[in-house]
């Protein structure tokens, strides 16, 4: 029998990184630098980098951090966007379990330690296929999330109503990074989507739909980078064109689940969406002409007509809130340009004052 076939490898760690030239190599190290764990595997793990487009360094930092240990494989897909990139990841894993790791983020250092004496617990075939665990900021050590869910139970059929209900009613279990994911159910159908903003959700939507069953531990075994300058923090339009084909795919999957009952809760999420992209839009660095074009546009859209004016979830952070009142002011375009040139000053000055002038 082959050694793979005879020791199969329980861990495989997705790290999808576009640009990611100033935290890649320190992410990558934190998952090769894991406790020992238990298991009688040749080959524990591995780190599967998909690099999707870098315009920096990070090709070249990805490809000597593969050079230098055989436990690392780098994929070079192109601009194929985040969602894509991590599938990419998926389709060519080894290990029994998937674990998502951002580039800008760590692992601590008995993540897969702590994992696999859960998975060992399970027993044969175990009962879960999504283990969900929590997560911390990497700058100050704290907690993220504070979860309404029993500690080493498993929410098996009926019983996982309870993770989809706090799934559908806010986004605190949306990311893909507080979660391990057997392979038999991580890899999509439909990879081709181009996927940048809202892919976390879109994929946990399905996994919780797939699994037969949901384990939640209550150990904190990841960190977070807040500061890192991501994605979230520019304006791009693709961003609620991204956003339309996540609500898509958990409007799909809540009607069939709740059958309508959380359809005010979601809708109200999405109008969160709305004021997120006009929020991106105020912070931007575009001109004045730019964001008075795109914000046009932004507001003639059919999917921000039928959601943005509707109320914020109570979660909803203060920005948001500031936002929504711009959004119902009876002159909103004024009332958020103003806002929006505001804002560009108090950039510029801080911008000035950084660089000494």
């Amino acid at each position: 029998m082959e050694r793979g076939a005879q020791h199969p490898m329980m861990f495989s760690i997705i790290v999808p990184v576009c640009n990611g030239e100033d935290y890649i190599e320190a992410c990558v190290k934190s998952a090769l630098s894991q406790s020992a764990f238990a298991g009688d595997r040749d080959e524990p793990f591995e780190v599967i980098i998909v690099e999707n487009g870098s315009a920096d360094n990070t090709p070249g930092i990805c490809d000597e951090l593969a050079a230098k240990d055989n436990r690392v494989r780098v994929l070079h897909k192109g601009k194929i966007g985040l969602f894509a990139a991590r599938q990419a990841g998926i389709s060519v894993a080894r290990g029994e379990w998937i674990l998502s790791l951002d580039s800008d983020d760590e692992l601590s250092e008995d993540a897969l330690k702590i994992l696999s004496e859960e998975i060992a617990s399970l027993g044969a075939g175990g009962g879960a296929d999504l283990i969900i665990f929590d997560a911390k900021e990497l700058e100050t050590g704290k907690r993220l999330h504070t979860r309404p869910f029993s500690p080493g139970v498993i929410y098996l059929g009926n019983e996982k109503k309870v993770i989809i209900d706090q799934f559908c009613r806010d986004d605190s279990l949306n990311s893909m990074w507080t979660k391990c994911v057997r392979r038999s159910i991580a890899g999509l159908a439909k990879t081709d989507i181009y996927l940048n903003y809202g892919e976390d959700l879109y994929q946990t939507a399905e996994y919780l739909d797939r699994a037969r069953g949901v384990l939640y531990l209550d150990k904190v075994i990841y960190r977070y980078r807040r500061d890192a300058v991501s994605l979230s923090s520019s304006y791009s339009e693709v961003y609620l064109d991204n956003e339309k084909i996540t609500w898509a795919k958990l409007d799909e999957l809540a009607r069939k689940w709740e059958e309508g009952t959380m359809d005010e809760l979601i809708s109200q999420r999405k109008s969160l969406t709305c004021t997120i992209a006009l929020t991106k839009l105020i912070q931007s660095s575009l001109s004045m002409k730019e964001k008075k074009y795109k914000l046009e546009k932004l507001l003639n859209d059919e999917f921000y007509k039928k959601y943005a004016l509707l109320p914020l979830p109570s979660w909803a952070p203060e920005e948001a809130r500031f936002v929504k009142e711009l959004q119902l002011s009876k002159d909103p375009v004024s009332a958020i340009l103003k806002n929006s040139m505001v804002s560009g000053i108090k950039r510029w000055i801080k911008e000035r004052i950084r660089n000494g002038n």
